[in-house]
């Protein structure tokens, strides 16, 4: 019973969710992303609908339990209209099962960027919500500082964060900081291994995997063979429970028992 805490819903097909559902994967949340172009007020507004309505919905009937993250990310910032959707967008974040803001963060790390980023992380202590984050791959561990600065003025508890596609060599830092670090298995050729080798070597502890797939060449089924990989390699189960579905889950504050039983409704794909 595995849980996918990245997924791009956007780029996956009802047949893709079917084979995710038959592989093991019960449940997944799938954040906002930088999909959008052009990144105008009125196409932010329909991707926030779509993201908490039929892409949600897609993942439940598939089998799985289906969770969204909902924010607006640091490279799709609109040049009109961004103080009317920060407004609105606490009620997208209040719709049945959006359960975390994100994803958000710092691309280039402007002013305005850093506005953004501050303006949704105060309404996430506020909403008490937990927060997605991400960062450029330019400068990702400087950038990572950063965000774990302002996430400290921020005053969220640092249990509450998740940092995606955390670079390996950052991934001490953020969980001495209190928070989780969510490896993507996508990231580059060998990160499924690389990955299974930063278990054995850090243990469990604020560390979860993440497919990172449904855009470019994202690795669908990425999950149950890194908890395939970690098996092989000599890892207890507890251990790949923790790293493929428990640390997710406690970030998000989700019992795992709703994600099991939405699993047992799993259908096997289409022949």
């Amino acid at each position: 019973m595995l849980f996918d805490p990245y997924l791009h819903l956007r780029g996956l097909s009802a047949r893709d969710l079917d084979d995710l559902a038959f592989f093991g994967v019960t449940g997944a949340l799938g954040p906002c992303d930088d999909g959008v172009v052009p990144a105008t007020a009125a196409a932010l507004r329909r991707d926030l609908d779509a993201q908490v309505g039929p892409r949600l919905a897609a993942l439940r009937r598939a089998g799985l339990r289906g969770f969204a993250a909902v924010g607006l990310h640091p490279r799709r910032i609109p040049a009109r209209g961004l103080e009317a959707l920060l407004h609105d967008l606490p009620d997208w974040l209040g719709r049945r099962n959006v359960a975390a803001i994100g994803e958000v963060g710092l691309d280039e790390v402007t002013p305005r960027e850093e506005l953004l980023l501050s303006r949704q992380l105060e309404l996430a202590a506020s909403l008490r919500l937990p927060v997605l984050l991400t960062a450029s791959w330019r400068a990702r561990l400087k950038i990572t500082r950063r965000l774990i600065a302002m996430v400290r003025e921020a005053e969220l508890p640092p249990e509450r964060v998740l940092i995606a596609r955390a670079d390996p060599g950052a991934v001490r830092m953020i969980r001495a900081c209190g928070h989780c670090a969510a490896l993507s298995l996508s990231a580059r050729d060998g990160a499924v291994d690389e990955a299974v080798r930063l278990v054995r070597a850090l243990g469990p502890e604020g560390i979860a995997l993440a497919s990172d797939a449904g855009e470019g060449g994202g690795d669908l089924l990425a999950l149950p063979r890194a908890a395939d990989r970690l098996r092989k390699a000599g890892l207890s189960l507890a251990v790949v429970k923790r790293v493929c579905r428990e640390n997710a889950l406690d970030w998000l504050g989700v019992g795992s028992g709703a994600v099991a039983s939405a699993g047992a409704r799993g259908r096997r794909p289409a022949g």
